[in-house]
């Protein structure tokens, strides 16, 4: 529980700098590099019900309703929750809750259960895995897009004198423990590296099948449209897992 509290004041101090963030289109992993990906993996979600865990301040729920999705939204952090649903269209719905709890959620709801990057920040994986695949109906699927195991284990950029980026530096792969990242001057975050071996035993142990796995890279468009988003082609920052129940 005091990992869960932490994360609850941290989130809680930096909700307002993130909902200006998404709203201003300034997170450009998503924007440039992952709607596009999550949206190619998850297809046609027309008529599906959806459930988006970890859903913050609900931008990618929107997204699915506007595309025929029926969506509940659960987030740990009430602010997120607030803002969510003061812009839901009447096929969304948001709840604040524990992804690793999902109460008062019955079992074999959704179609289709959605985390998009937020396994990283969750402190029991196998507890959240477990509970997705819970409210997932047989035959139903799970999408995740979170950060690689190779980042979650990283210290960032090594760069020369001239500011240069010259190789991604990785170290302390297995020790799978929470590390702080600071988001702004005034406000850490922490999030939660776990191997790759890890990961898939989440899953498999909670009864899902690996239907595929994709690394997304940025389009020659999208680098010259956002330069930074180019280090994607170096490094692999995120993995999406498509699952099946």
């Amino acid at each position: 529980m005091a990992d869960k509290e932490r994360l609850r004041s941290q989130w809680a101090a930096y909700a307002e700098h993130w909902i200006a963030r998404v709203q201003q289109g300034r997170d450009v992993s998503r924007v440039a590099l992952l709607d596009d990906a999550m949206l190619a993996a998850l297809g046609d979600v027309a008529g599906q019900r959806v459930i988006d865990l970890g859903c913050g301040e609900g931008r990618f729920g929107r997204m699915l309703a506007s595309r025929g999705a029926e969506v509940v939204g659960v987030d740990l952090q009430p602010r997120f929750i607030e803002q969510a649903n003061a812009e839901k269209s009447d096929r969304e719905k948001y709840l604040v809750g524990d992804m690793e709890e999902l109460a008062g959620i019955p079992d074999a709801t959704f179609d289709l259960a959605v985390s998009y990057l937020s396994l990283v920040d969750v402190p029991n994986l196998d507890a959240a895995v477990r509970q997705a695949a819970r409210v997932t109906r047989p035959g139903g699927r799970f999408v995740v897009c979170n950060l690689s195991p190779m980042v979650t284990a990283g210290s960032g950029w090594i760069k020369n004198g001239r500011g240069e980026r010259l190789h991604f530096e990785l170290d302390d792969y297995f020790d799978e423990s929470g590390r702080d990242y600071t988001f702004s001057p005034a406000t850490v975050i922490t999030n939660f590296h776990r191997t790759l071996e890890s990961t898939m035993a989440a899953f498999l142990g909670a009864g899902f099948r690996l239907t595929r796995l994709t690394e997304p890279r940025p389009t020659p468009e999208a680098c010259h449209k956002w330069p930074d988003i180019a280090d994607n082609l170096r490094v692999p920052l995120f993995v999406i897992y498509d699952l099946t129940r």
